[in-house]
């Protein structure tokens, strides 16, 4: 018998699929025969970036919404706006939701932290994730199929594990590895993971490397700065695989080892 694909004619959402490691998911969710929508800040990039999705890959099924998700106000209602436009937009119930939105990368000082600066990074990272949990939980079967082929696929990063000076905060986020195993267990059947990536080429690292991403090669065992397709498929792994769910799966080029 043909290895099954998986992921051929699901649902898939991806929260911060217009770039990065997002946007990688979805290409690679498409390439895979998967309808996706995915999500920006803005309509303008939005827009493009549906249009680049679609240009690689003739005739497959792309929408997406836009949404801010920097303010705890709005959080859980513009989120509901993104799970009902993606089920009207993909055509039914969705098969995976991936989690990939992210406010950037804020350096503070621990002497000069404040609770509200302290508080700012979980508002997207850690809080969104928790209430698209909280929503499928609230609506069975409105917005995710409650099988184990479904999924919720979750971000958190090498500096929970690693730390370093000045990002304290960031790495705090990490805390999300313990509500990926509690959601796993709340929402069973369906799968909940966590893909835990290291330095990988995005505009985000570009930025913080100031065009110079190569200066992280020597900080792992690959020698090597990871790219954003080669850590997607960490992402489609966990939701193709039905024996996948309460787990944290490190992609960080042996940087841990080093």
């Amino acid at each position: 018998m043909a290895h099954p694909n998986f992921l051929l004619n699901s649902r898939t959402l991806i929260i911060g699929g217009s770039s990065g490691i997002g946007y990688a998911v979805a290409s690679g969710a498409l390439s895979n025969g998967s309808k996706v929508h995915i999500t920006s800040v803005t309509a303008e990039k939005l827009s493009a970036k549906i249009a680049q999705l679609q240009s690689l890959y003739s005739g497959a099924h792309v929408s997406g919404s836009v949404a801010d998700l920097s303010n705890t106000e709005t959080l859980e209602a513009n989120l509901q706006s993104v799970l009902d436009a993606a089920v009207k937009k993909s055509g039914g119930v969705l098969d995976h939701i991936v989690y990939t939105a992210g406010d950037g990368f804020h350096s503070t000082p621990l002497a000069e932290l404040t609770a509200t600066t302290a508080l700012s990074a979980f508002t997207v990272r850690y809080l969104g994730p928790l209430l698209v949990g909280k929503l499928v939980a609230a609506n069975p079967g409105k917005y995710l199929n409650p099988a184990a082929s479904s999924s919720i696929t979750l971000t958190s990063g090498i500096l929970a594990h690693r730390p370093r000076r000045g990002v304290f905060t960031v790495g705090a986020v990490g805390a999300l590895e313990a509500v990926t195993r509690g959601l796993a267990v709340e929402l069973a059947p369906i799968r909940v993971n966590a893909i835990i990536p290291g330095a990988v080429r995005t505009e985000l690292v570009d930025r913080l490397s100031n065009g110079n991403p190569d200066i992280y090669k020597d900080a792992s065992l690959t020698k090597e700065v990871g790219s954003a397709a080669g850590a997607a498929e960490a992402y489609l792994f966990s939701m193709r695989s039905t024996l996948a769910t309460g787990q944290g799966f490190m992609i960080d080029s042996g940087y841990l080892l080093v």
